[in-house]
C-alpha cells in the first residue's frame, strides 16, 4: 500500500487550484472584461454624437453650416469623419423648430462583433431639435 505524504497532497490541490483559476480567467473574466470594454466604448460614443448633435442643432438655429460645426465637433473628439451621416429635418424659417440627427457607425470600435449579432448595435444615433432664429 502507497502512502502519499501530506505535501504531496498539498502540491495535488495547488495545482488543481492553479488550473482552475486559469480557465476562470480565460472563460469567465476575460469576456466580461472585453463586455465592459465594449460597453464604455458604446456609452462614450453615444454621449459625442449626441452633443455633436445639438452642436449641430444649435448651428442650424444661428442660420449656420450644420455639417461643418458636427464635422468639427467629431474631429475634435477623435471621431472618424467618415462614418459620420448628418441629416437635418425642418424648412429652416424663422419660429420652426430644426432636428439635426447624427449617425455614427460603431462596429469598427468593438473586440466583438455586436453588428452580427444585431444590425442596430453597429451604430449609434443622436438628435437635437432647436428653434430657427
Amino acid at each position: 500500500m502507497t502512502r502519499y505524504r501530506q505535501k504531496d497532497a498539498t502540491a495535488r490541490q495547488r495545482g488543481s487550484l492553479t488550473t482552475e483559476l486559469a480557465f476562470m480567467l480565460v472563460f469567465v473574466l476575460m469576456p466580461m472584461l472585453v463586455g465592459v470594454v465594449d460597453f464604455g466604448q458604446t456609452l462614450l460614443a453615444q454621449a459625442v454624437v449626441t452633443r455633436a448633435a445639438q452642436v449641430g442643432a444649435l448651428a442650424a438655429s444661428r442660420n449656420l453650416d450644420v455639417t461643418a460645426a458636427v464635422n468639427q465637433y467629431m474631429q475634435s473628439a477623435g471621431y472618424d469623419l467618415g462614418l459620420t451621416q448628418v441629416t437635418t429635418d425642418g424648412d429652416r424659417t424663422s419660429g420652426t423648430p430644426v432636428t439635426v440627427k447624427v449617425r455614427y457607425e460603431t462596429s469598427g470600435m468593438y473586440i466583438i462583433p455586436w453588428k452580427n449579432i444585431s444590425s442596430d448595435l453597429g451604430q449609434v444615433v443622436g438628435s437635437a431639435t432647436e428653434r430657427q432664429s
